[in-house]
């Protein structure tokens, strides 16, 4: 009896534990995108008119999951700015760069991504899949 009593007792300490890492682990995914949400509102143009103001829906997409706050709005920046070509042009609709750069935690890694997956002959669409989230 008493060993059962130690094995409840350790499987209470180890439930609260990773309900606390859970809380914990929650805590700093939500201050990372309330960062990169602040990085990018009033900061960063969603489109070729210089347009600043977000609609938030869009930069949560933007930002949900990364763990480095500033590379979404770089990522979407560089690609806005005309460094990248998508296979006819380099103006993109501003849906697609969020779709290429959500949650990315490497801009440059993304963008190469992407570039790389254009040269080998990847659709754009297909490339832009293939680059989400550092693959």
């Amino acid at each position: 009896m008493k060993s059962s009593g130690n094995l409840c007792l350790n499987g209470l300490f180890f439930v609260g534990f990773a309900a606390f890492m859970t809380i914990t682990s929650s805590a700093i995914a939500s201050d990372h995108q309330d960062q990169c949400f602040n990085n990018i509102q009033g900061k960063i143009p969603w489109n070729k008119e210089k347009n600043m103001n977000w609609d938030p829906a869009n930069i949560k997409q933007l930002c949900a999951e990364t763990t480095k706050p500033d590379q979404p709005g770089a990522c979407f920046l560089s690609v806005q700015e005309g460094q990248v070509n998508w296979g006819s042009g380099i103006d993109w609709e501003w849906k697609n760069i969020i779709n290429l750069c959500a949650g990315t935690n490497d801009a440059a890694k993304t963008v190469d991504c992407f570039k790389q997956a254009k040269g080998k002959g990847l659709d754009w669409r297909d490339a832009i899949l293939f680059c989400q989230r550092g693959n």
